[in-house]
């Protein structure tokens, strides 16, 4: 069984890095990756390879300009052509299992590896937003690109939303691949916040994929909860929370 890691970066200069430093683009998720997955072959989509300095079995895919969703005008170009490109990574992959990821996660055991299992048995598998529904994510992340309207659909913003921080796809599977197929042809069109783009996927399709707890992406509401899989360190509230000193 072949598993692929999609690693997808964008805009060498984008805020936020401050928490992580401006080398080792991929860490933590690369250590981790390297740690209890081994053998995965790994791939960046990005439109520099500076990206992947330091990192020399990452197989590394330069998206040209012209290929963009997003126009470097846009403030948000950078995270919305890295999450469309990571959906890209993931229906075009070769491998039986691909797993996008963003690069400010850690795995903290070896429970991580029933990630990939799970993924075989559903198709697809990513893990739960802690704000729950979609017209609270969607209208409370304004200025994150949330743009959900009560009333565009009949759901009322009444279903779940996503997190992205991470997600799996069983390659061979497709009732996922319908799902992915229309969650990029949104973001395609409509570049905005992905998790939103992605529940819109789901209502359009009729498909969803499976959702995991908390414990598989403990971001800042979810410090102590026990049990935990993979932190999001992107979080600070998480770094202190689990480690002995911030990137």
């Amino acid at each position: 069984m072949e598993l692929e890691i999609i690693f997808s970066q964008f805009n060498i200069n984008t805020r936020g890095w401050e928490n992580f430093g401006m080398t080792h683009r991929l860490d933590p998720t690369y250590s981790s990756v390297k740690q209890y997955f081994p053998n995965a072959k790994l791939t960046l989509f990005t439109d520099d390879e500076r990206m992947a300095d330091g990192y020399d079995d990452v197989e590394v895919k330069v998206v040209d300009e012209k290929d963009f969703i997003q126009s470097k005008q846009h403030h948000k170009w950078g995270w919305n052509n890295a999450d469309y490109y990571q959906i890209y990574g993931l229906l075009n992959s070769s491998a039986e299992v691909a797993i996008s990821v963003d690069s400010d996660i850690m795995f903290v055991n070896d429970e991580v590896k029933t990630l990939v299992p799970i993924i075989k048995k559903f198709g697809v598998c990513c893990p739960v937003n802690a704000r729950g529904l979609v017209k609270v994510d969607g209208i409370h992340t304004r200025g994150n690109d949330g743009d959900y309207h009560i009333g565009e659909d009949e759901s009322r913003g009444n279903i779940t939303t996503y997190d992205l921080w991470w997600n799996g796809f069983h390659t061979k599977n497709n009732r996922g691949r319908k799902l992915l197929e229309e969650f990029a042809r949104l973001m395609k069109e409509n570049p905005k916040r992905s998790p939103l783009q992605y529940s819109r996927a789901a209502w359009n399709t009729g498909v969803h994929p499976y959702v995991l707890p908390k414990q598989w992406g403990v971001g800042c509401y979810d410090v102590g909860c026990g049990e935990e899989i993979i932190l999001h360190l992107g979080h600070i509230e998480v770094q202190d929370y689990y480690l002995e000193k911030r990137i």
